[in-house]
């Protein structure tokens, strides 16, 4: 670890080191008045989505420190503060990132550790505890299917065009897919999207992972949440229990804080969020 950039009694930003470069990250020690619960380690979701839930992975980090949690927050290879470039990201070296990360956060707490995933983060967070356990994760309106993430991180493209797109440009996720296949890369809202890092996510399927026997805290928002996310997240439940986890889905209401709606926030979430965690000693 690099000196720190900021230091306060209760939060440290600094980088990592790590190969390549290095890695911004944001630590939130527990409160000291508060018997320690343990380590939360947080994983950012895609693109431009770290951008715009900033606010609220801030505000529920803080909450998890009063709470008597020591809270990691990274941001991954390519993206955010940290160093590279986005096309340079691959998903193995987030996986990468994140052990680094786990290691780092386990020498600063005893108690048990746990993976804090939101959207994509949340499938990255669950990969990732297939082979490094854990002993709790807590999703954020997850992804279970990493296509489902490309393909509306491209519809965003093409939305973004409106009716009247840039002669010779794809005019549709199938188009803009056989476009990356061919050509290694296409820009989307200012992101170069390589072929390696979107066949990675494509290929991450929640339902196959061997996931660890851990409690998994699945939080669901939206305006309300979709009823058939809840029935989703039962088949994932069944299928998960069979290999020892326990999984707890929470429908909560509130805006969908990760879409390109200014300083949005879900305080239903943060409260859903810090009771389930704040219950008991």
């Amino acid at each position: 670890m690099n000196a720190p950039l900021v230091s306060t009694p209760r939060v440290e930003a600094f980088f990592f080191d790590a190969d390549p470069g290095t890695r911004f990250s944001l630590y939130h020690a527990p409160d000291p008045n508060r018997p320690e619960r343990g380590a939360i380690l947080y994983v950012h979701p895609f693109a431009e989505e770290l951008n715009r839930t900033r606010r609220m992975a801030l505000l529920q980090a803080r909450h998890f420190a009063a709470l008597g949690y020591a809270v990691l927050q990274i941001d991954l290879f390519g993206c955010g503060d940290s160093c590279g470039d986005f096309s340079a990201a691959r998903w193995d070296v987030w996986r990468h990132d994140l052990g680094l990360a786990l290691d780092w956060l386990r020498q600063r707490s005893a108690g048990p550790v746990q993976l804090w995933g939101l959207r994509l983060g949340g499938l990255l967070a669950l990969d990732f505890a297939c082979g490094r356990p854990v002993d709790g994760i807590i999703l954020w309106q997850p992804f279970m299917h990493g296509r489902t993430c490309i393909n509306q991180f491209l519809r965003r493209q093409l939305a973004a065009q409106g009716d009247n797109p840039p002669d010779g440009s794809p005019r549709s996720t199938a188009a803009m897919r056989a476009h990356l296949a061919a050509h290694g890369s296409i820009e989307v809202a200012g992101y170069a999207l390589t072929r390696e890092l979107a066949q990675a996510i494509d290929a991450c399927d929640a339902a196959v992972l061997e996931v660890p026997a851990c409690p998994i805290h699945w939080f669901a928002s939206g305006a309300p949440a979709p009823i058939r996310l809840a029935a989703s997240a039962a088949r994932l439940t069944r299928r998960w229990g069979e290999r020892g986890a326990t999984v707890r889905f929470h429908q909560v209401d509130g805006a969908p804080f990760w879409t390109p709606i200014v300083d949005a926030e879900c305080p239903a979430l943060l409260a859903a969020t810090s009771a389930v965690f704040g219950a008991g000693p």
